[in-house]
């Protein structure tokens, strides 16, 4: 009889737990997303995948279907059109509304929600490998110097950086130069740099000098020899401005802004014709430390 008894109370459990088991999934699959809160900003700020080889979904406002993973496209830039609070049972988290292009592999651009965790603020390198981002895309120097690195429209920049001794292309003082050399473009140019009084780091330099000459040279000469270009910057700086050679070599603690777009549609009738969107800044100056 007890063995019986204890068996009963062993049964008793087992169904007990199972039946638990099926409540709580029940229960689970029962609780749905709803929306707290939902921001439609005029901004479209730029993330990328902050883990590309996570299967992440993206998801229907409900959270009820899939639109993709950001497995599917794992260099590729996103833009956040919306923030919004889901709340899921007793728990809440943020969720960015995002606009995934097309690639090779997945033609067609989709949307979805995403939780923000995923991402990351900054672009990835199918705008990196570019021909050409404005300035106010970047977020962030290292972003700006990949740019610099792998773009094809960069060599330009490249070779005058290289051609100057002792100092380095910043991020910080490219936005000032270009946000200087943009203040004479029409809010409508396509060319306009896009920078932001308010990312301005200006109180970080002295002594920053601009060189329009050298900009106006190089807005018509996008036909000619990278090498003949560099020579005529070289030229221009010491012949108009007193900076030699010896004089650059002496500077220290100066860094170099500068901003060149051209070539961007990467077909000569266009980029070399008179209505071809172009954009130069440069300046150097003394970094405060």
């Amino acid at each position: 009889m007890k063995f019986r008894a204890t068996l009963g109370v062993v049964l008793g459990l087992i169904l007990s737990i199972a039946l638990g088991l099926v409540f709580s999934q029940t229960a689970q699959a029962s609780q749905k997303y709803t929306v707290v809160s939902e921001k439609w900003p005029t901004e479209r700020p730029t993330y990328r995948a902050k883990y590309p080889n996570k299967k992440v979904a993206l998801w229907n406002k409900k959270h009820t279907k899939r639109h993709g993973y950001l497995t599917d496209r794992p260099n590729t830039t996103f833009t956040r059109a919306s923030t919004v609070v889901l709340q899921h049972g007793g728990s809440k988290a943020v969720y960015y509304y995002i606009n995934a292009g097309g690639t090779k592999a997945h033609p067609k651009a989709t949307v979805g929600y995403v939780w923000r965790g995923y991402l990351t603020h900054g672009l990835a390198m199918d705008l990196l490998k570019s021909r050409y981002v404005p300035m106010g895309m970047f977020t962030n120097s290292q972003d700006f110097q990949n740019y610099i690195k792998y773009s094809p429209t960069q060599g330009i920049t490249r070779s005058i950086v290289k051609s100057l001794p002792n100092m380095k292309l910043t991020y910080d003082l490219t936005n000032i130069a270009a946000y200087e050399f943009g203040l004479k473009l029409g809010n409508e140019d396509p060319a306009t740099p896009m920078v932001k009084k308010s990312v301005l780091k200006t109180s970080r330099y002295q002594n920053v000098t601009y060189f329009p000459k050298v900009t106006e040279y190089l807005a018509t000469s996008n036909a000619v020899s990278t090498k003949k270009r560099v020579k005529k910057v070289k030229q221009i700086l010491a012949n108009d401005y007193g900076y030699t050679a010896a004089k650059l070599g002496k500077l220290k603690g100066y860094e170099i802004g500068l901003n060149i777009e051209e070539n961007v549609k990467g077909k000569k009738s266009i980029d070399n014709g008179p209505n071809a969107e172009k954009f130069y800044a440069f300046a150097i100056g003394q970094r405060i430390n």
